[in-house]
């Protein structure tokens, strides 16, 4: 048996103009998770990071820590099948389409102040993406993006064999569908899981061949500030 350990990034930039940078607090985060590694000298036979800027930050900032810490830790493999879906795109795109059409969105946006109108409104968009209700055009389908994921899985699975110890930092997503893979989730639930998964998490799997078993979700017991628990 091998284990994946799937690190959710740090906490990125949520509200600014650019998400794809780490906070402050994503950036102790980061080191806070490489300084528990270092501190327990856990020995990892390969890191593997998604392309985006939140993710390959998330693993320097943690390799650091860990070395600062006196264990090294892999350099990094960037894995483009490991990237988020169009979260964001979907967003910016459908919003304005549904808020003329679909009564749904209209009354979510109607909504008194203080109820979460853009978390309720970006749920109803990603349910119909999931469900291909959206002509999703140039971009991804839920189930283009799945079966990319479910790609990179095999990739690494395939690539590092029995009896390793595999770290990979990536978003919510991504390790939402390792869990739909593990347990057999509906798609519904799949993305229920994303919306738990703290900043800095560690879900832990085993895996055989292709075969996934779920061993610990989103742990954050490094995460020994409260202030340092964060979800987006």
């Amino acid at each position: 048996m091998s284990s994946l350990y799937l690190i959710r990034h740090g906490q990125a930039s949520f509200g600014a103009a650019d998400y794809d940078v780490l906070s402050d607090t994503g950036i102790a985060q980061s080191r806070r998770l490489g300084q528990h590694l270092g501190e327990r000298q856990l020995a990892v036979d390969a890191v593997y990071v998604g392309p985006r800027v939140r993710h390959r930050d998330t693993a320097r900032h943690l390799r650091d820590a860990s070395a600062e810490a006196g264990h090294s830790l892999p350099a990094p493999i960037e894995l483009p099948e490991l990237d988020e879906y169009p979260a964001f795109e979907l967003l910016r795109h459908w919003m304005p389409i549904l808020t003329e059409e679909d009564p749904t969105m209209a009354a979510i946006l109607e909504a008194p102040p203080g109820s979460d109108r853009i978390g309720r409104a970006f749920e109803h968009i990603i349910g119909k993406w999931v469900r291909g209700e959206l002509d999703t055009g140039h971009l991804e389908s839920f189930v283009a993006f799945v079966d990319r994921v479910e790609r990179g899985l095999d990739i690494i699975m395939r690539d590092q064999g029995r009896g390793k110890r595999v770290a990979v930092v990536s978003s919510g997503g991504p390790i939402s569908v390792t869990m739909r893979r593990s347990l057999s989730l509906a798609d519904d639930i799949m993305l229920r899981v994303a919306s738990v998964l703290a900043n800095a998490s560690v879900s832990e799997f085993r895996y055989r061949d292709t075969r996934l078993n779920l061993v610990t979700f989103n742990d954050t017991a490094h995460l020994d500030e409260p202030e340092l628990v964060t979800y987006r």
